[in-house]
């Protein structure tokens, strides 16, 4: 009787491949085709997360702690993604595992009432109803190959605007300033680094020369490079992306090209814009120096994109 043998490298590879998809568990239900949502800052990333969350069933999150500290750990050091991919991804899915639980404190229909120790980390009356999952957390587009990697059914919907106006609501946003200040930046060891928006050595020479109107520019320049990747990389069944300004006046259509792609009811309602500074209003809130300082910067995109 022959002796048995340890598998061959081949075969080690096949046994793996032949593994199933991991899947998440939260609240008793598997996470199936989360959707995460996408854009630089100020792109409206907010208003399609707003639709997709009044979805019946849909917990859409957005700045949960444990997914902050994810993505800013992916977005201040890119390689940590690229050298680490299977550690990122378990990253990533334990901050979502957390994210995702709903509670009586970390629901947002929960009455707000006392609610005894034992039952404080239990699921609330809620959670079963919730079947489907997403989130829209700031910057989170810094971690999509984080997200690919960790869900292999994922959706994204990205959201593309006009630099220009980008930078007006940037430039007027202490928290989206903060990132400039000295030291936030870690330019000397990251390189390149899309977070920042900077290529090249020559960039980051000059980097800390431009102004607040430049370096916003520079972060909505590598956001739109990255979408363009994204794009690349992943077919029409994974990725939905939607123009800021075709959504005034285009609700519906746009309610029902995202329903259509994350199998969801989302009302166009939703879609309706209030309070906003409005398209265009950059021609009126950007000095004549900061257009062409942006226009200096990112012209390549904001001509390929057609706002040029």
């Amino acid at each position: 009787m022959p002796l048995l043998q340890s598998p061959t490298n081949s075969a080690k590879i096949d046994l793996l491949m032949k593994q199933p998809p991991y899947i998440l568990v939260v609240n008793g239900t598997k996470v199936r085709r989360p959707v995460f949502v996408l854009g630089a800052p100020h792109s409206g990333v907010d208003l399609v997360a707003r639709a997709l969350g009044r979805v019946p069933g849909f917990h859409l999150t957005s700045g949960q702690p444990s997914v902050l500290h994810a993505v800013y750990a992916f977005a201040r050091r890119p390689s940590i993604a690229e050298e680490r991919r299977s550690g990122a991804a378990t990253l990533v899915r334990d901050a979502f595992a957390e994210a995702w639980q709903l509670t009586p404190f970390t629901c947002p229909r929960c009455p707000d009432e006392n609610v005894a120790a034992r039952d404080a980390a239990r699921p609330c009356r809620h959670a079963g109803k919730a079947n489907r999952f997403g989130d829209a957390s700031p910057d989170l587009l810094y971690s999509a190959a984080a997200l690919r990697d960790a869900f292999d059914d994922a959706l994204f919907v990205q959201i593309i605007r006009d630099g220009r106006d980008v930078v007006a609501d940037m430039l007027a946003d202490e928290r989206s300033l903060a990132w400039f200040r000295p030291g936030m930046a870690n330019l000397d060891d990251e390189l390149p680094n899309p977070f920042f928006g900077i290529e090249t050595e020559e960039e980051r020479d000059e980097y800390p020369k431009l102004s607040l109107a430049a370096k916003s520019a520079l972060r909505w320049r590598g956001a739109v490079r990255m979408a363009a990747r994204l794009r690349g990389e992943l077919g029409r069944e994974r990725l939905l992306t939607l123009r800021y300004e075709d959504l005034p006046g285009g609700e519906v259509e746009a309610a029902e090209r995202l329903s259509e792609f994350a199998s969801a009811r989302v009302s166009a309602v939703e879609l309706v814009r209030t309070g906003s500074a409005g398209i265009g209003s950059w021609r009126t809130r950007l000095s004549p120096q900061q257009r062409e300082e942006i226009r200096s910067t990112a012209h390549t995109e904001l001509s390929r994109l057609g706002y040029l």
